[in-house]
């Protein structure tokens, strides 16, 4: 869902040319749900959204991070992709085992398969329990076989991003979330893709995008609240972990804020032009410390994962097009251009750290 605060947050755009060289974190679910949706009517699936292959598994986010993948290096950025960890029990109602669900789907699906029975083997691909936690694993398999790094967050990918960015160990995060600001990343790229359109949602319309930047204190200063304050707002519009609360949207949120400068206090004054009854002491303090003190892979954690190594030609078309039965010919295709803009794109950073006024972004491969 996210926090929707696009009503109060300004933008800039930004240009591919000044992204050149920069190391971006990339928010592996938020993106690769992006990749998952553009994808074209297929009449031989059970949802006419979903490209599926002869396995009835879907495929457009393996092909959407193919393309993705070569679209970041033929304008020199390296991305790391950052995943989520485990849940946190305010997120969302999850199984008591949901490794253990998609392992026992796993199995019935593969035996589905052997068995010849298609339908079957459809109905279970496209269930909750297979689905998005099979597309998230093959997305890792894919990225690696790449040579692209990911980090496995303790517990939000966007949570990760923005440590990275903070740190300054990345240049910036990419989610299309706006949950990122929660977590304080200083600078946030959204509409990083090369189509430079985004399918609307339930509708077989696009609009057309733009890259844009968000810079987290020109907005908090342009808005005149702090990062603790801009956590407060959210929880009383909404976020991931609470609903929000009924009657409250992003203006009225920030009036409230600035007037009483923290929920405690708004509810103390307003309690009886809002219901606060689902709002407690416990549950403010346990939002707010899941934004303003998240668990991440600290530094010393992150360093050896930040290597961009060639794609595995033998890895790639085995995951593919043999486990996937996609047109081998284009594959191949799709990794010579991947190679070609890999290389240049190793090539712009060895030269350019080499550049005093560069920062050493521990590249060792480069050394």
């Amino acid at each position: 869902m996210g926090v929707k605060l696009q009503e109060l947050v300004i933008k800039s755009k930004i240009d591919f040319s000044q992204l050149k060289g920069k190391i971006i974190a990339i928010d592996a679910p938020n993106i690769i749900f992006q990749l998952f949706n553009f994808a074209f009517k297929s009449k031989d699936s059970m949802k006419s959204n979903l490209m599926t292959d002869r396995t009835q598994r879907v495929i457009s986010h393996l092909y959407g991070i193919l393309y993705r993948i070569n679209f970041y290096y033929s304008k020199s950025i390296f991305p790391i992709f950052c995943f989520d960890g485990r849940d946190s029990e305010l997120k969302r109602i999850i199984t008591k085992d949901q490794l253990n669900d998609f392992r026992f789907t796993q199995k019935m699906y593969e035996s589905a398969i052997r068995a010849g029975q298609r339908y079957m083997a459809r109905q279970i691909a496209m269930g909750k329990e297979f689905l998005w936690p099979n597309i998230i694993l093959e997305s890792k398999s894919l990225l690696g076989a790449l040579g692209v790094p990911y980090i496995e967050s303790p517990a939000s990918a966007e949570s990760q991003c923005a440590h990275l960015v903070k740190k300054r160990i990345v240049d910036y995060s990419n989610s299309q979330d706006f949950d990122s600001l929660l977590f304080g990343c200083p600078f946030t790229i959204q509409n990083l893709s090369k189509s430079l359109r985004r399918k609307q949602q339930g509708r077989w319309t696009y609009t057309k995008i733009e890259p844009m930047m968000i810079n987290l204190q020109d907005n908090l200063k342009r808005l005149r609240i702090n990062q603790f304050q801009l956590v407060d707002l959210a929880i009383l519009i909404g976020t991931d972990y609470f609903q929000g609360i009924k009657g409250i949207g992003p203006k009225t949120a920030l009036e409230l804020i600035k007037k009483h400068h923290s929920i405690e206090s708004i509810i103390s004054h307003e309690g009886k032009k809002f219901n606060f009854n689902k709002l407690s002491h416990g549950l403010i303090q346990k939002i707010r410390k899941i934004f303003l003190l998240p668990e991440v892979l600290e530094n010393e954690g992150v360093h050896g994962l930040l290597n961009w190594n060639p794609p595995n030609n033998v890895g790639v078309i085995e995951l593919l097009c043999e486990d996937h039965n996609l047109n081998k010919e284009r594959v191949q295709n799709n990794l010579d251009k991947l190679m070609d803009s890999y290389q240049k794109c190793r090539s712009f950073f060895k030269s350019n750290l080499k550049n005093p006024t560069i920062i050493q972004k521990s590249l060792d491969m480069f050394s």
